[in-house]
């Protein structure tokens, strides 16, 4: 097997349509190329890896933000009704003020953090591709290494074929000659003379 160009050219549509799993979750993958020293595939798989812990913890950001940000608003709430019902006006106005603008403050944030998190899948996509294309790279390179690894076996494999062909030839041949010889003398000498020789001689 001769490898071509380095280039490695895969269509990302593929992936979609093969349903290509990420890689660094892959089990099979992991046994096959989890431990490599190959640097094309450990950069991509850092990246990737980066990637997918930037979207957790994006993730998680969000869900603490939209948290804050129900907390603040049941805060807004229970002001607003004491405002209105207890006439504390300056006082709790001045507090609600703060209270919205923490609001905008964390919707800003919210949004941000939103936009992040629907970028991400794109980069974790590309970031994973650049990993198959790493993967297949290597697999080729290991696949010409493995191949010419084999050749010597099979002319190992060959010659030890050859020898058990000509072994079991000449087993075959001993065989015939015992067979013919043993039926040759009890065809002369009879069964019980051949019997009594047996023991005689064999045993």
């Amino acid at each position: 097997m001769f490898l071509k160009g380095p280039e490695i050219d895969i269509e990302e549509t593929i992936i979609a349509k093969n349903r290509i799993p990420i890689l660094i979750k892959d089990a099979t993958w992991l046994k096959l190329f989890g431990d490599t020293g190959d640097r094309l595939i450990n950069n991509a798989r850092k990246e990737l890896e980066e990637l997918l812990e930037k979207q957790h913890l994006t993730e998680k950001q969000l869900k603490d933000k939209d948290r804050e940000k129900k907390k603040v608003m049941t805060k807004i709430i229970m002001l607003s009704d004491e405002i209105n019902n207890n006439n504390s006006y300056t006082e709790g106005t001045e507090l609600l003020g703060q209270y919205q603008q923490e609001i905008y403050s964390l919707n800003d944030e919210i949004d941000n953090l939103t936009f992040e998190l629907e970028m991400l899948p794109k980069d974790i996509r590309e970031a994973n591709l650049n990993l198959i294309k790493a993967t297949v790279k290597l697999a080729y390179k290991q696949l010409a290494d493995w191949e010419s690894s084999i050749e010597p076996f099979n002319s190992e494999i060959e010659f030890l074929r050859n020898k058990l062909r000509e072994l079991i030839e000449k087993k075959n041949d001993y065989e015939e000659k015992i067979n013919t010889t043993y039926s040759f003398l009890h065809g002369i000498l009879g069964s019980e003379e051949m019997e009594k020789l047996d023991k005689d001689i064999l045993d």
